[in-house]
């Protein structure tokens, strides 16, 4: 099936590994048109290059989405450099451990900044170049543990709230052709991540996690959520917005 996808921009950040990398992979192979985006340069480079080595058009800056004046660098070198943003996809982000006596507000107020004020910095900026376009798509990666009970409590709540805003969204934008929608990924396995350290130190716990959480016997692949992006990005699917995809495995408890 043609996605419609072909020769559409599409701005990714957090862009140089894991997730947001499968995803960058999976957007130029429908023939998009990539402006890519992580804090750190070596690795986001080396991203762009494998990306260009297979024949694709990829624009690269090294950013940290949490600024405001790098982020609006960003989306403003992109519109020089590619005429425009037609997809949006807001990636990056992370966790910090810790209960609530634990965490200083410094803390709550950085996993905000990184899971939740980012994204909405980046929509204000993009949402205006999409309309020039005629319409675009907006898609939000946040988690199960924004749809239900799990996780540190500062990434839960603002992965919760990256939920809300998405739905908010979806509704105010809806008349500028602009659809918008979150994707919720389960626990996903790769090189250099989180669950492979934790699994690496402690083999007993991988077997426990899994056999509680997973019934398919297995964490996820990045490969499973790009796909799930790549097709909420397609105009294909234009009577999709406001929901929140879960990506799972059937990992997540939630009803809705």
């Amino acid at each position: 099936m043609d996605l419609g996808l072909k020769g559409k921009v599409a701005m990714l950040t957090g862009a140089s590994r894991g997730l947001g990398r499968a995803m960058a992979r999976a957007l130029a192979e429908e023939g998009v048109r990539l402006s890519i985006c992580a804090r750190g340069a070596e690795a986001l480079e080396a991203a762009a290059r494998e990306l260009r080595a297979s024949g694709h058009d990829v624009f690269a800056e090294p950013a940290d989405v949490t600024d405001s004046a790098q982020a609006r660098r960003w989306v403003e070198n992109t519109v020089k450099h590619f005429g425009g943003v037609d997809v949006l996809v807001n990636n990056a982000g992370g966790a910090r451990q810790g209960t609530l006596a634990e965490l200083p507000e410094s803390e709550w107020r950085a996993s905000f900044d990184a899971n939740f004020f980012s994204a909405v910095g980046l929509v204000r900026l993009c949402a205006p170049e999409m309309q020039k376009r005629g319409g675009g798509a907006i898609i939000n990666i946040s988690s199960i543990y924004g749809r239900e009970v799990g996780g540190p409590i500062a990434y839960n709540t603002s992965k919760a709230a990256l939920i809300s805003f998405t739905k908010m969204l979806a509704r105010e934008l809806a008349t500028k052709n602009i659809r918008v929608n979150s994707v919720a990924p389960g626990s996903i396995l790769y090189p250099g991540g989180n669950w492979e350290r934790r699994f690496r130190e402690n083999p007993d716990f991988e077997r426990d996690f899994v056999s509680h959480n997973l019934p398919a016997g297995r964490l996820g692949r990045p490969e499973e959520v790009a796909y799930a992006v790549v097709m909420l990005a397609s105009p294909r699917a234009s009577w999709i917005t406001g929901a929140c995809i879960p990506v799972d495995g059937a990992q997540g408890r939630s009803l809705i």
